[in-house]
């Protein structure tokens, strides 16, 4: 199987279609209306038990493990990661399209989600039942954010970095570990219900499925030409010959 970034800017190629697009705004939109006939029941839905059990005996490594999660991944943490990564495939790798698309696949999840929270308004868990370790006020439950950053992040990795199958699956399964590791800590702080977990799956993928006919046809493809970015990728030519070829750039000794 190709690699899921190729020479001519696409992510994943087979995703071009618009179609793609409509499908993940009616996912968009599916998910919302979920979310808000959620809201709807009230806060003593039945998901809350599964906070209230998690709420009792919390062990200190758990909590201290959500904890690193919810400060490490959160706004800063989660922006400062995703400028470093993209900085290193731009300037580094000398792959600025790729650096590129890697912030859109990002920048096209968290958009959806944040969306979504404005437009559903469901409030937080009440802390009565699940003992919150941290503060979180507001009525922007639904969707998680630290979940919906989770998923943009492994989906950015899986769509965009990887190049053969092998490293596709590794990073497909290493990707779901580290969003059922976020998901769950969310809601062992008590801040979140599974719902809002489960959400920030759809919401996010739908949001992945909008941006990537819009790159593929549109951004992707024109990018490549302009003069930056023939720049970075020049040099970036230049220095992987001399790296599979030191001798040519080795300075011959003079004769004896």
């Amino acid at each position: 199987m190709a690699a899921s970034y190729n020479d001519r800017g696409e992510i994943f190629p087979a995703l071009r279609s618009w179609r793609w697009a409509a499908a993940g705004a009616v996912l968009f939109v599916a998910t919302v209306v979920a979310g808000d006939f959620i809201k709807s029941s009230g806060p003593s839905v039945p998901e809350l038990g599964i906070d209230a059990a998690l709420s009792r005996g919390r062990d200190t490594v758990l909590l201290a493990l959500s904890e690193a999660i919810h400060y490490g991944f959160g706004p800063v943490g989660s922006t400062t990661l995703v400028v470093l990564i993209c900085l290193y495939l731009a300037f580094f790798r000398r792959r600025p399209v790729q650096s590129l698309a890697f912030a859109l696949v990002i920048i096209g999840g968290w958009l959806a989600a944040t969306s979504a929270k404005v437009l559903v308004g469901r409030p937080r868990p009440p802390a009565d039942v699940t003992d919150p370790m941290i503060i979180e006020t507001g009525n922007n439950s639904f969707p998680s954010g630290h979940t919906a950053f989770a998923v943009s992040l492994a989906l950015a990795v899986i769509l965009v970095l990887t190049e053969s199958k092998v490293q596709r699956a590794i990073a497909l399964a290493g990707g779901a570990l580290f969003v059922a590791l976020v998901g769950f800590s969310r809601m062992y702080l008590g801040v979140h219900y599974l719902s809002d977990v489960i959400g920030s799956v759809f919401i996010t993928a739908a949001g992945v499925l909008v941006v990537l006919p819009l790159w593929n046809r549109l951004l992707g493809p024109a990018l490549p030409g302009t003069r930056p970015i023939r720049a970075l990728q020049i040099r970036g030519r230049g220095r992987e010959a001399r790296e599979h070829n030191p001798e040519d750039s080795a300075t011959v000794p003079p004769p004896d």
